[in-house]
């Protein structure tokens, strides 16, 4: 019984973990992005958190929001 339980918890936390991993994301505003119209983009659109990025010579909009199952 002890082996069975302990191995059921160790199960659970390993799912949970995996399923915090997984962030989903999107690619807004892909040029001349700006902080404030990328937060309120994401804000509106997903309910997540945005944030402007340099991708290789630009800024870009990347949106972080909460998995919606």
């Amino acid at each position: 019984m002890t082996k069975a339980t302990v191995f059921s918890i160790f199960l659970i936390i390993l799912v949970l973990d995996k399923r915090t991993r997984n962030v989903p994301y999107d690619l807004l505003i892909k040029t001349d992005c700006e902080p404030a119209a990328c937060t309120n983009l994401c804000t509106l659109k997903w309910k997540g958190n945005g944030a402007c990025f340099q991708n290789v010579h630009v800024y870009s909009c990347l949106c972080t929001f909460p998995c919606q199952i």
